[in-house]
């Protein structure tokens, strides 16, 4: 027989050959574990982060484009007298402020649902934009009266430019104007209010102006998971200074007679400090999920109850 064409025995793999193969296998299992563990987490991480938008928005960009303010005729604002609107099947609610309002989300989020789940017996629809956002301060409020504003996958129009029956202004209070002295800030706070309001009154005459107080700070856990390094005593000043905006806010709106949702004081225990059950635990700052829909269904009660909007 030719020796060429002898085949040669196959050899049986050895134990170091098999050995090598269960190691590349479990290997293998090892890295699609570890892939499999990290898109879980990383979609967990997603959901969770879209999930705390509610809470903690982050701030939309805006346009440069801008439109002028009316400047309206020059007189003394002393009491305010809220218009009748007339009544629709439609209403229209625009809100105005910090963080604090921004949680809320773009069309007001639990708010929208609960005044529409009100007036729905009656047949009649809210429609709400919601132009707050979060890092201003009470001196960027001519921006949202007068600058196209993106949030999220809305897009909203200078507010002095468009129609609408009703206008809620939060008190920006938990960004205060730390860069004068308290008293300075706080006649700053009061000169802006009172010329937002003249400014509203002349560009928007039929619409009903509200203020709103937003939830108060807890004192001794004010911005603890934000700013960890503070002292107690410098948390209870941080908070103070807040609270005294959100209450000269409160001030204005009683000396003028104008339509007040005072979610501040409703918001206190027993003791007189904030409601850490409406505080978000993230951050010890924005309202909780509970805190979103406390403030919702004040406000959507206070414009319900007292017929700012007929039914």
């Amino acid at each position: 027989m030719d020796s060429q064409n002898q085949q040669i025995p196959q050899q049986p793999p050895t134990l170091e050959t098999q050995s090598k193969t269960i190691k590349n296998v479990i290997l293998i299992v090892i890295i699609l574990s570890i892939l499999l563990i990290l898109v879980i987490v990383t979609g967990s991480y997603f959901f969770i982060k879209y999930k705390m938008q509610l809470q903690k928005p982050a701030i939309p960009p805006k346009t440069t484009v801008k439109i002028e303010i009316p400047t309206p005729t020059p007189f003394v604002f002393r009491n305010y007298t809220a218009p009748k609107v007339e009544k629709k099947a439609e209403y229209s609610i625009v809100m105005i402020g910090d963080s604090m309002t921004n949680a809320l989300g773009p069309h007001g989020g639990t708010f929208n649902t609960f005044i529409n789940d009100l007036y729905k017996p009656d047949h009649i629809g809210i429609l709400i934009d919601n132009y707050g956002l979060g890092s201003t301060s009470i001196l960027t409020i001519s921006d949202a009266m007068t600058t196209k504003t993106t949030y999220w996958d809305s897009t909203f129009e200078p507010l002095l430019s468009r129609q609408f029956d009703l206008i809620l202004i939060e008190s920006f209070g938990y960004n205060p104007l730390s860069q004068f002295t308290l008293a300075e800030g706080l006649k700053k706070q009061t000169q802006i209010l009172d010329e937002t309001i003249k400014t509203l009154i002349f560009a928007h005459p039929q619409a009903v102006i509200v203020f709103v107080a937003t939830i108060a700070p807890n004192k001794e856990t004010y911005a603890a998971k934000e700013l960890p390094n503070l002292t107690t005593a410098e948390r209870i000043q941080e908070a103070e200074e807040r609270i005294s905006y959100i209450k000269n806010h409160i001030d204005f709106a009683k000396s003028h007679t104008i339509p007040l949702v005072d979610i501040y004081d409703k918001s206190l225990t027993a003791s007189g400090d904030g409601d850490i059950t409406l505080i978000n635990p993230n951050d010890n700052i924005h309202p909780s999920f509970k805190g979103v829909d406390f403030i919702g269904h004040e406000l959507a009660n206070f414009i319900y109850n007292n017929q700012l909007l007929p039914r």
